[in-house]
This record gives structure tokens, sequence and C-alpha cells, in this order.
């Protein structure tokens, strides 16, 4: 039975949802891949806050300063581009086996992810030199921003306290001064963002060079910043729950038994404590966030690009390469052109993705053909059919002496064209 992959267009909470449910069945295999970048996280932010309370304490103490504390904290500080490496690295390579998983059925493993890797490593390398020119250029820009905003706030002070309104007034002027404030930097920022979250994704799915994939990334994420939003701000909760739900045993303990003071929160201990904690629900909740972009992906280019339609028409018929106008063809998971018989099918997604649609593969001929000799065998096929369905209705399927002036064929009964060329008799 051939099976088609049908893609849809989906909801922010779809995305969601089926994000949820592809962890939920891919557990294990998820958090092994990106407990990588997380040891290596914990262990560099352990030395770096390790070496900074060791400073602080060694300045505020009459003892002069620890060599160990300035080793941890150099280290420490060192490592941390080691470990964004690391989670680029990582982010790369989950996307690319999700996206095989999500197309092609294959499993999500850990040594699928670490080839997928090795194979782009140049290409993933550049695009994180890329996305830190972009990240910093969009830093300054975000910046001066901010400073606007805050020039207009401040002038907006300005005429309420020259204006000498009413308390409650002043208060409720200020109050949505600010507000409007922080939603137009957060709506800046997600605009900025979601012109970069498809690069990992089209790098290691299209196969695309860097310098490609950025300006494809920003086409592909215009229009998405809400979705985006909608992403992080879900993962931000769980993340959230995760650190409350781990966090608070540990305060009450540390009530009752009188130790949160002051001094306990500026400890190594409390470091140690709150860095395992944060660590812990970054590796739980990082791959919901992987996976609901690499989802987000697929549904912006079935929205865009009418990728759906693109893979159906290459199911059905291989060989056949539609692409809307000015538009380049439709890179990643292509059908190879193949012969009618024997073709392989694109799986149908397991998370729901597509439902299961399926055709009755038509038999074999006593001979391959050229392509017309295959479609004109089709044809006659189907013709076959009818007319078993017709004299199976009761219906008066008898051939007269009557031919198609056309074609030569023989007319049944009373018919008014010719079932082989569609003449009018």
């Amino acid at each position: 039975m051939a099976s088609f992959t049908i893609l849809e267009p989906m909801s922010t909470g779809d995305v969601i949802d089926r994000a949820v449910r592809l962890y939920r069945r891919n557990f294990t295999p998820l958090v092994a891949i990106t407990a990588v970048p997380t040891l290596i996280g914990y262990v560099v932010t352990l030395m770096f806050w390790y070496g900074y309370t060791g400073l602080l304490t060694s300045a505020s103490s009459t003892r002069g300063m620890s060599i160990t504390a300035i080793w941890m904290f150099a280290l420490g500080g060192l490592g941390y581009p080691i470990w964004m490496f690391a989670l680029l690295l990582t982010v790369s390579g989950l996307s690319r086996v999700v996206g095989d998983h999500l197309m092609l059925g294959t499993p999500i493993t850990f040594r699928g992810c670490f080839a997928a890797v090795r194979r782009r490593l140049g290409a993933i390398t550049l695009m994180g030199l890329l996305m830190v020119v972009f990240l910093f250029a969009a830093y300054i820009v975000v910046g001066i921003v901010v400073v606007a905003i805050f020039l207009i706030g401040a002038l907006i002070v300005g005429g309420i306290a020259a204006a000498q309104l009413p308390q409650w007034l002043s208060t409720v002027i200020l109050t949505l001064s600010v507000i409007v404030a922080v939603a137009l930097v957060l709506l800046l920022i997600l605009v900025v963002a979601s012109r970069v979250v498809f690069l990992p994704q089209i790098v290691m799915i299209e196969g695309e060079s860097a310098g490609n994939a950025l300006g494809r990334a920003m086409r592909l994420g215009k229009g998405n910043w809400y979705r985006v939003g909608a992403i992080v701000v879900f993962t931000y909760f769980v993340s959230l729950s995760l650190l409350a739900a781990l966090t608070l045993p540990v305060f009450i303990g540390l009530y009752f038994s009188g130790m949160m003071t002051a001094e306990f929160f500026v400890s190594p201990t409390w470091n140690i404590l709150y860095t395992s904690f944060r660590d812990v629900t970054g590796l739980l909740s990082l791959p919901i966030w992987i996976v609901s972009f690499t989802l987000l992906y697929f549904d912006s280019r079935v929205r865009k690009e009418a990728y759906d339609v693109d893979l159906l028409a290459r199911e059905i018929n291989p060989g056949f390469y539609w692409q809307p106008a000015v538009q380049p063809p439709a890179p990643g998971y292509q059908m190879p052109v193949q012969s009618l018989s024997g073709r392989a099918y694109v799986q149908t997604s397991p998370l729901g993705l597509a439902g299961y649609r399926y055709s009755q593969p038509a038999p074999p001929g006593p001979s391959s053909g050229s392509p017309s000799e295959s479609l004109h065998s089709e044809s006659e096929e189907r013709r076959a059919k009818f007319e078993h369905a017709v004299e199976s209705l009761g219906g008066r399927a008898e051939s007269s002496d009557a031919q198609c002036k056309a074609c030569g064929a023989s007319l049944m009964t009373g018919a008014r064209f010719c079932m082989k060329c569609g003449t009018a008799a």
C-alpha cells in the first residue's frame, strides 16, 4: 500500500501540542542528545561563578586574592564560547534528526545526530559566525531603540509633571507608557529573532550554505514573530514550573533549618544548587524548544511555498516538479525521478502531521515500456473497470456495430461518445 505525506497548515497551538507529543514519545534520545551541551554549560558555569564568588570573598576579607578563584574565573569565562558552540551543534543536529523523523520516519538517535553534525560541521561553524555578526548588529539597533524609548518616556514624565495632573491620572499615564515601551521592545526582539530562528533547519535539512541560509531564513521567518513569541513563552513557563518544583522544597528546608541568610546566597553552595537546578530544567525543556521550531519551519514552508502540494505531486507522479511563480524549486526531502512501478514513497508522519491515504498500485504489465505506453495501459485498465462497473449495475453495455469515426473503436449501444478517445458519436 502506498502512503502519502500530507503536510497541513498548523496553528501555534497545534505546533506546541505536536512538539510535546513527539518529545514524550522520544524522551530518552532527545534528553541524551541535549545532555552534552548541558553538561558542558554546567561545568563552565560552576567554574565561573565559583571564581567570581571567591574573588568577592577575597576582596571583602583581609586575605589576598585567591589564585584558585582567579583561575576558575578565567577558565569559566573562556569556556562560555565553547559551550555556545556545542549548543549550536546540538541544535543543528537535532533539527536534522527531528526533520528526518517527521518526513522519513527514521528514529531519533544520538548516533544520527552526531553523523548529521559531522557532515555539516563547516557550514554550522560559518552559520555560527554569521549569527554572531547579525545578532551584534541587531543588539546595536535594539539598544538605539531602547534609548529612544527611554528619552520619550522622560519627556512624557516631564510633561506630566509640568501639567500638574491629578495623582491618579499621572499614575495611569505612566503605567500605560511603561507597558507600551516594554511591549515595543519585546516586539522588536521577536521580529529580529523570527528572522534567524530557521537558520539551523535550512542549513541542515535543505543543505544550503550559511550565506544563502541567512537570506532564506529572513524571508521564511517573516511574519512569524507572534508564533515565535508563543513558543518562547510556553517554553519559559515550562522551565519556570520545573525550576519552582525543584527549588521550593530546598527553600522550605533551608528556611526551617535557619540557613536562609544573605551570606548563604553569595556562597559557593548556593551557586552550585541554583546552577544544578537551572541546568536540569534547561535539559528537560530544550528539546521542546527545538522540536517546536522545526515543526514551525515545516509549517512556514507549507504556508509560503506550498511545500505540501509539491511533495504530494512528486509522490503521485515522480518526476513532476511544480513550483510557484518566481520561486526556486522547493529543497529538502525531494522525491527522486523513478519509474511508475516499484517507486519508494516518503513515509507518513508518525505525529499526526499527515493521515494515511492509500491507493491501489497498478498491476504490472508484461513489459515496462515507455511512459506513454504505461499511461496508455492505465487508460485501458480504467476503461475495462468502467465497463465492468456498468455491467454490474445492470446497465446495457453491449457492443453494437457502430464504430467511432476518429479511432475506429466499437461503440456501445446508445453511447453518445467514444469511451476510448472521447469523440462525440
